[in-house]
């Protein structure tokens, strides 16, 4: 018996309440109770970090101005850092029952680990590395070159972080740009917003992810397609003569892949790459014939603990993984989405050189 529409609501808001008191409320009170602040500071401070998710994804859901955008990413910073604070508060608490230190001075302490944590999850949030990754295979009659990048998230990301990761992957000099979704995760986002792409002198493929889903999907297809972009919606495009790229649209269903790449064209004698956003239902791509599959999606959790939490939906969470004759490299996304934050998990733009085992 399936239950009705408001009981289902009324679950998911009363798990997303008790999120936000594990999270958002209890140890951020706790924290200002042991700093000694006054109580309308301390009721407003309070009251603004319990509700800064709601604002975000309310209010400043769809941010143009930077104004605007540096104040969501300044509230998102407190889901950011909730995971640790919390971890830290929690055996504050057991010191403090213990009369092992003052509060007050527990409390400073916390906020310097908060503070280097800050920085250090910006920096690493905001500054992509390249990620090397070797292959080989015998299909090729030369070297290809590849990069990959995803989960980019062009939006609430500004058009400046665009300008930055076109820089790397020009310096890169790849034969071809992949693209594996969720490049964009706003409504409205500019053709001159994504000029940057169309100074790019190589191809560029793209897929679309889920956060394009969610948003006005046929806008953005146009305006990539505008600077160049080839948007493969369940089709193939040949690179070379010894390489044919194929890519799907993104989908809620794991058997997304089994069931759109029968209807694709593979051919044993190419090097069969596969453009797919999350890494689900891969295995179908081995049994299509594929030889690699490039994915992103899970941004590795992008904060510990939520990394926990993502592998059990996507064990394939990063790297390299193999399925009979089949790579599967899973990104952990060039941008972030919500906080521009890094903890445990790096942004990254992946490398990508194969090579024929015996060079024609």
């Amino acid at each position: 018996m399936s239950r009705p529409r408001w009981w289902v609501i009324g679950r998911v808001v009363v798990f997303a309440l008790i999120l936000h008191g594990v999270f958002l409320g209890y140890p951020f009170v706790r924290l200002g109770q042991w700093l000694g602040l006054e109580d309308p500071i301390w009721l407003l401070l309070a009251a603004l970090i319990l509700c800064s998710q709601l604002i975000c994804r309310w209010p400043l859901r769809q941010v143009t101005h930077p104004a605007a955008r540096l104040l969501k990413q300044t509230l998102e910073l407190f889901l950011a850092l909730s995971p640790l604070v919390l971890g830290l508060v929690l055996p504050a608490e057991i010191v403090l029952y213990f009369e092992l230190a003052m509060p007050y001075d527990l409390a400073l302490c916390i906020l310097l680990i908060l503070l280097v944590a800050l920085f250090y999850g910006l920096y690493r949030g905001s500054r992509p590395t390249v990620q090397p990754l070797k292959l080989v295979d015998d299909r090729l009659r030369n070297d290809l070159h590849l990069v990959q990048i995803t989960d980019v998230h062009i939006g609430s990301r500004s058009p400046n972080f665009l300008k930055q990761v076109v820089r790397t992957v020009a310096q890169l000099r790849p034969d071809a740009l992949c693209i594996t979704g969720d490049f964009i995760d706003q409504t409205g986002v500019t053709p001159d917003a994504l000029a940057p792409l169309a100074e790019l002198e190589m191809p560029i493929f793209f897929v679309t992810g889920n956060h394009e889903r969610y948003e006005d999907l046929e806008d953005i297809i146009v305006r990539l397609q505008g600077v160049g972009v080839m948007v493969l919606r369940n089709q193939s495009a040949r690179l070379r003569s010894d390489v044919m790229i194929h890519g799907v649209e993104d989908a809620d269903s794991d058997k997304q892949l089994a069931q759109v790449l029968p209807t694709l064209t593979v051919k044993d004698t190419d090097l069969n790459l596969l453009l797919y956003h999350r890494p689900a239902g891969l295995a179908a791509a081995a049994d299509a014939g594929m030889q690699l599959t490039l994915s992103g999606h899970t941004h590795n959790g992008q904060i510990m603990p939520f990394n926990l939490l993502v592998r059990r939906v996507f064990p394939k969470i990063k790297g390299l993984y193999q399925t009979g004759a089949c790579w599967h490299y899973v990104s952990q996304g060039t941008g972030t989405w919500g906080p521009v934050f890094r903890l445990g998990s790096v942004g990254e733009v992946t490398s990508i050189l194969m090579t024929p085992k015996h060079p024609r």
